[in-house]
């Protein structure tokens, strides 16, 4: 018998195996769309980043100074502001003087493998006839980074439009923020009514119990990998600068605080640069650098990172490289970040579903 709770179901069924079938039949199409709509709204996932961040530093400066709240936000902007300002006028200098070695660097490295392919393959007559070709794979190599330089250089416009695009997002992002931190109460109790005057009661409670957990996960996660990635690229610093006297690193260790918030991929990305950067010159070092490397990263899955964050997000392995995997697709590098917490959540739904429905 076809009742109206009946009818809509199956119309909600029939949508979703629509949408299956779809992103079945072509997923390139739904993932470029995805990414569309994620590079539309943006500027807004900026804001609520933003604002989700500096609401402890802004709340902090209004429970111990007692002064207005738009003094507290833009307090709090301003020594964010002083602090990037001095990171990037210490890492441009070393970025740049990277950059410059390993420019400097390209011609050892062909001449380090020719020499090497010479040495060992050219007495093995199976290879002889192939070393040459090999040598001119290399040199194909380096003449294709160098036109990589080149179509930089000629195509100058497109990223300098390219970067408009971002620091507009950023830009908007930011005012986005300071409103959403100005006006959270009143934004939460618009919220709160247009649910209550949408839904029922049952249900509008569900949703902001869903909307409180979902803040608690992503604060905890965010803020707590921030601590934690600060606390590994200190302690990779030291030991660059101090223990191996390694040239840039700060730029090194800088590197590898950023790609430490990247579960399970990101230390190994982090880590190929000083260690190849060193092996052209010093292999033994390149060795032991790798290895104090793998013991930070020890260190910091058995001891930091338990301390630090904690078990916020509660996945497995599996949900964690799918979620990487898909974040990074969909939404680039702020995918690769934010993927972790949205993946907890789901987790957590699916969880709770399957609890109700067996018990």
């Amino acid at each position: 018998m076809f009742t109206k709770e009946n009818i809509k179901n199956y119309v909600i069924v029939i949508s979703i195996s629509i949408l299956i079938f779809k992103i079945i039949d072509n997923p390139r199409i739904f993932i470029s769309g995805i990414g569309s709509i994620a590079r539309f709204f943006s500027p807004f996932l900026i804001g609520i980043l933003l604002a989700l961040l500096i609401d402890p530093l802004v709340m902090f400066f209004e429970n111990r100074f007692k002064t207005h709240r738009l003094v507290n936000i833009l307090f709090s902007y301003i020594i964010i502001t002083i602090l990037i300002f001095i990171i990037f006028k210490l890492l441009i200098p070393a970025t740049i003087n990277t950059l410059n070695s390993i420019m400097k660097e390209i011609p050892n490295y062909i001449e380090f493998l020719n020499t090497a392919l010479e040495k060992r393959i050219s007495k093995q007559e199976f290879f002889e006839a192939t070393l040459p070709h090999l040598q001119q794979n290399l040199n194909e190599l380096l003449s294709k980074g160098v036109n990589t330089l080149t179509n930089i250089s000629t195509n100058l416009i497109v990223y300098i439009f390219s970067i408009t695009s971002i620091i507009f997002n950023i830009i908007m992002g930011v005012i986005l923020s300071i409103y959403m931190l100005f006006d959270k109460e009143k934004i939460a109790r618009g919220f709160k009514r247009l649910l209550y005057a949408s839904l029922k009661k049952g249900r509008t409670d569900k949703t902001i119990e869903f909307f409180k957990m979902s803040h608690e996960i992503f604060y905890h996660y965010l803020v707590g990998t921030i601590i934690e990635s600060l606390i590994v690229g200190a302690i990779v610093f030291l030991g660059f600068q101090f223990v191996f006297k390694i040239e840039n690193a700060f730029f090194f260790s800088f590197i590898i605080f950023i790609t430490n918030m990247i579960p399970y991929f990101g230390p190994f990305i982090g880590a190929f640069l000083p260690i190849s950067m060193t092996l052209i010159y010093s292999p033994v070092k390149a060795f032991w650098i790798a290895v104090f490397i793998l013991v930070v990263q020890q260190l910091d899955g058995n001891f930091i990172g338990p301390k630090v964050v904690g078990d916020k997000v509660g996945l497995n392995p599996l949900w964690i490289i799918s979620a990487v995997l898909i974040g990074g697709e969909l939404f680039g590098l702020v995918g690769l970040f934010i993927s972790i917490p949205i993946a907890a959540i789901i987790n957590l739904q699916i969880s709770d579903y399957i609890k109700k429905r067996l018990q």
